[in-house]
Order: C-alpha cells, then sequence, then structure tokens
C-alpha cells in the first residue's frame, strides 16, 4: 500500500466513524422525543431532500457524481505501480533478495565518485536502463568517460541483479 493510500484511508475512515457517530446522536435525540438538532444542523437537506425525487437531475448529477469518483479511486487503486526494487540473484530458489532503485543509483554514484575530474553524478534508475549523468570540468574528458563506464559496470555487475539493467553513462561538460 502507497503512503497516499495510507493517509487516504485514514481520513476517509476518520470521517466516516465521525460521520457515524452524528448520524446515531441525532437518531438517539429523535428517538428520546427531542425536537431541533443535537449537533449538525440537517434541517435545510432535509427539507431539500423531501422535495426532490430520485430521479430529478440535481440527485441523479450528484449521484453520477459520486459514482465517477468512486470509479476513479478504483482505478488508481487497480493500475498496477511501478516497480521499485530489482531482483537479486540467488542460489536458493525460495529466497528472493531485491535491492532498492535508488540504491541501485547511490551505489553507482559512489563507485564514479572517486574518479579523478568527477565533480558530480546524478542517476536514475529505470527496469531496463541506469543513465548516469557525470558533471566535469575537464576541457578532455575522452579518457575520463571510459574510466566511468568501467567503475560504474563494476559496480553494476557486483551487486549481482538478476536482470541487470543497461548503463548509459552521459558526460556533461561544466565551466569551472
Amino acid at each position: 500500500m502507497r503512503g497516499v493510500d495510507r493517509v487516504l484511508a485514514l481520513v476517509l475512515g476518520l470521517v466516516g466513524l465521525g460521520g457515524g457517530v452524528l448520524l446515531a446522536a441525532e437518531v438517539v435525540q429523535g428517538l428520546l422525543g427531542r425536537t431541533g438538532h443535537l449537533v449538525v444542523p440537517y434541517e435545510g437537506v432535509a427539507r431539500w431532500l423531501r422535495e426532490h425525487a430520485w430521479s430529478s437531475a440535481p440527485v441523479v448529477a450528484a449521484g453520477a457524481g459520486v459514482a465517477v469518483a468512486g470509479l476513479l479511486l478504483l482505478v488508481a487503486e487497480v493500475v498496477p505501480r511501478r516497480r521499485t526494487l530489482l531482483v537479486v540473484a540467488s542460489d536458493d530458489a525460495d529466497v528472493v533478495t531485491a535491492v532498492a532503485r535508488s540504491g541501485v543509483g547511490r551505489t553507482l554514484e559512489q563507485a564514479v565518485a572517486g574518479v579523478p575530474g568527477v565533480d558530480g553524478t546524478r542517476s536514475r534508475v529505470g527496469r531496463r536502463t541506469v543513465r548516469l549523468t557525470v558533471r566535469t570540468a575537464l576541457h578532455d574528458p575522452a579518457d575520463l568517460e571510459r574510466q566511468v563506464h568501467e567503475r560504474a559496470s563494476a559496480a553494476l555487475a557486483g551487486l549481482g541483479l538478476v536482470a541487470a539493467p543497461e548503463l548509459d553513462v552521459d558526460l556533461q561538460r561544466v565551466t569551472a
């Protein structure tokens, strides 16, 4: 379950709980024979509901709005989520180990950070490709690209991923 889902479920659950408690309190007050409202001034809403039939345009529009909102929430939950883990090879078929994409990216960034001439790194890890952006102030970075690619490839191979993504090194020359 995603973090947004958890927060939304908590908020909607608390709203539903509060609404149920208020409804129960209003019903109990009505059963005790007291007139008026206890907490929620519902007389205007009750009058509007008595004046409109189920087939009237405002009631149908409200129902359609609620149905659309429900379908959007359903689709949001059914759509597959982005995979955030990459599976690591294992000798035991019963054990599945995975590493987060962000961890793979940090590993590659740290592997190339020590190469002379590298001023900064940034990575973007997908299922099939890893894009490693390296910033340098060197005038002739030809040998640097080879060194960075070798170090990053070695670090990626050292992770032992089942389906290792393809490495793409982008060297960006910046002015000092």
